[in-house]
């Protein structure tokens, strides 16, 4: 069964992670009280990539095949993200030529290994070239332990599944005042320990493998889909604002998004309304991974451009240039690199690398 709620939702939370990145990275446009204000709005927008790890848990989970390899799955995953991760690292490595910045070898080693987000302490590693592949590094281990992690899932009761759900939630949400004591003890930052570090990010995967399972066989009992996102409003323009710093990375909103997710899906599954399923929602739900690894390129290559040039331009015509383009540059990445590359390397391609 379809879950086109979940997709338009995704480009919410993608939109979300660009508003963010604009907001903190342009530099060029806007009186300072303005871009405060969108920095304000957009605090938060770290946390939408924790929508994204309890998100990839819940679809895969829910979409799971039975008699499955885990060769065949992990090959599945493969050409799903790479192709269009290999061409966008390619675009931000022309665009750093361009701007005149140097590009370290072992950094590209990393990043198309996507191995970055292991490298404690070291922000040219996780943002190095297209920054935002730092998650696909988190998302690559999640890839290798779900065909390990989904046979004990799908064996827990109710209960267990509401166990998982319920501690693994609570434990995201305190982790934050444990980071103090761990940041001492290891010497690693606390955005690394909070934000970056794969294992630590397995936590809200897991969640969301646990919480597919209890919306898929009729256990899940919470709020209705209007009443999650009036959670997730508030938390995330509001209660996020008035926490620890800490907090705004998962802490604050992990419980908000596990309600709204399992109410968009019990929503189609009982074909109630929605706005997230509306046509167009849908397809931009299905270019966000694309428009997710092209807009902080374009953030960067116009706001070299505009220092080269001395162009100003007001705030609002400058975020809707940059997001016009980055939709643009979405679209094309995925109709002519992701779904291409899907076609061109399932099939024979599979059965070779699964008979390998």
């Amino acid at each position: 069964m379809r879950l086109d709620s979940l997709t338009g939702l995704r480009w919410c939370a993608a939109f979300l992670v660009f508003c963010y990145h604009f907001a903190y990275e342009q530099v060029v446009s806007g009186t300072a009280r303005h871009v405060y204000r969108l920095k304000e709005l957009t605090y938060a927008g770290p946390s939408a990539v924790s929508f994204f790890f309890i998100l990839s848990g819940f679809v895969l989970a829910w979409s799971a095949r039975p008699g499955d390899t885990v060769t065949r799955f992990w090959w599945r995953r493969f050409i799903r993200i790479y192709p269009s991760h290999l061409v966008t690292f390619c675009l931000a490595a022309l665009t750093m030529i361009w701007m005149g910045k140097a590009l370290d070898p072992a950094v590209a080693a990393g990043n198309l290994g996507l191995i970055q987000a292991w490298i404690p302490n070291r922000n040219d590693w996780w943002f190095g070239y297209n920054g935002v592949s730092w998650s696909l590094s988190c998302e690559f281990l999640f890839y290798f332990a779900f065909p390990f992690v989904i046979p004990v899932v799908r064996r827990l009761t109710a209960k267990g599944l509401w166990a998982v759900v319920a501690v693994g939630s609570l434990c995201v949400a305190l982790y934050p005042f444990w980071i103090p004591d761990i940041a001492r003890a290891t010497g690693w930052d606390a955005k690394y320990l909070l934000y970056v570090l794969p294992p630590v990010r397995l936590a809200e995967f897991v969640i969301g493998i646990s919480l597919a399972f209890l919306v898929k066989g009729g256990f899940w009992r919470g709020p209705g889909l209007v009443a999650s996102l009036a959670l997730c409003t508030a938390t995330v323009f509001g209660v996020v604002h008035v926490m620890p710093y800490d907090f705004h990375w998962a802490g604050c909103t992990i419980v908000p998004f596990v309600i709204t997710i399992a109410a968009a899906a019990r929503a189609d599954m009982r074909s109630e309304p929605s706005p997230f399923r509306n046509p167009y929602m849908v397809y931009l739900g299905e270019i966000s991974f694309a428009f997710y690894l092209v807009h902080e390129i374009v953030i960067f290559s116009v706001r070299h451009f505009f220092r080269m040039h001395q162009v100003t331009v007001p705030l609002t015509l400058h975020v809707g240039l940059v997001a016009s383009i980055s939709l643009f540059g979405a679209v094309l990445l995925h109709e002519y690199v992701e779904k291409p590359g899907v076609r061109l390397l399932s099939g024979k391609a599979v059965a070779r690398f699964c008979a390998g």
